[in-house]
């Protein structure tokens, strides 16, 4: 049964800015929303196949799990509120131990050119480093006015996603991208954007991936309610770090820039940053998908139509999870760079 009668009436309620969106407007759009599993990033980014760039990126990360720089090894911790100024910042300024240079300084691979990703890779690693202990030393003062921001999680993950090659610009940096949906323009404009930057030209942007940033992951404790299907649903809900809003916005910046999507992938991905925990999502749509969602008129069999993937959150604080985040990475960060 066509849902448009109700996609009409709901049509000039439906907020002309993704950063008003919530979970329901993507069901309105009968975007499916995928919770009831977390998948890795590497199955996210599956949406990109370059086979020469995906062995380049797992050799390296193979290296570094052998070679592990001093300074990257280090930084260990459970989350940002559990870091120890004086112990952060030891890690780049200990005069009994290793030069700074030495820090984050990635040992060369035999028989393999990659002296451009190492020089950055040790750049954006000591300024990475560098705004963790700031941050840590400011909340450690606790000084009035001077609050942990989102900005400064946001500076965080840039150096972070810097050290393996990916660039982004910020939303002040750039005006609002707009596109039509449901018949009218919706404009978007996301905390930060990877851009395909060889393939853009003066009548077309080209991307990657866009992300939202903000300073706390909030748990998404929903009350489960007596129906029992919605009981069984919430049960086997494996994304309970996101909640309504943080899904519709971001939903809706995937479904705004879809369009403008690099020819190197099928989808669009993007990245949720809550504090210093990274969350991958993709969204997968068809053309005749997004012709209906642009007209307004969206009418899905049921097991089809676009739909939103996430992973779980990782740490990039902590060891254990960055050993996840290296590769897909590495892997945007060369294809930001490919011709």
């Amino acid at each position: 049964m066509s849902s448009e009668p109700a996609l009409v009436n709901r049509r000039t309620e439906l907020p002309r800015c993704t950063s008003q969106w919530t979970e329901d407007d993507l069901k309105t759009l009968q975007i499916a929303v995928v919770q009831s599993r977390a998948y890795t990033p590497r199955e996210l980014l599956s949406c990109i196949v370059n086979e020469t760039i995906e062995r380049r990126a797992a050799r390296i990360k193979d290296h570094l799990m052998k070679y592990m720089p001093p300074g990257l090894a280090l930084i260990d911790f459970d989350d940002f509120y559990s870091v120890q100024h004086d112990k952060c910042r030891s890690i780049l300024y200990n005069a009994q131990s290793l030069p700074m240079s030495y820090r984050f300084r990635a040992e060369p691979l035999q028989e393999f050119a990659e002296d451009a990703w190492r020089q950055s890779f040790q750049v954006h690693g000591e300024l990475f480093c560098k705004q963790l202990i700031y941050m840590s030393w400011l909340r450690e003062t606790g000084e009035t006015g001077h609050a942990i921001t989102d900005h400064m999680f946001l500076q965080l993950f840039q150096h972070f996603t810097a050290m393996f090659g990916l660039h982004s610009i910020t939303a002040s940096c750039q005006p609002p991208h707009t596109s039509t949906v449901c018949d009218m323009e919706v404009s978007s404009s996301p905390d930060l954007t990877f851009y395909d930057l060889p393939s853009c030209d003066k009548d077309n942007t080209k991307l990657f991936a866009v992300c939202r940033v903000q300073r706390r992951s909030e748990i998404n404790d929903i009350p489960l309610q007596p129906s029992s299907k919605r009981l069984h649903a919430e049960r086997q809900r494996e994304i309970t770090h996101l909640d309504a809003e943080v899904i519709g916005q971001h939903g809706g910046d995937l479904l705004v820039h879809y369009a403008s999507r690099s020819s190197k992938q099928q989808g669009i991905l993007g990245l949720i940053v809550q504090g210093t925990n990274v969350t991958f999502s993709e969204f997968s749509c068809t053309a005749m998908d997004y012709e209906a969602l642009a007209q307004g008129t969206p009418s899905f069999p049921e097991g089809t139509g676009p739909q939103i993937k996430f992973s779980k959150p990782y740490n990039i604080l902590r060891a254990e999870d960055r050993i996840h985040l290296i590769e897909p990475l590495l892997k945007l960060g060369f294809l930001q760079c490919t011709l």
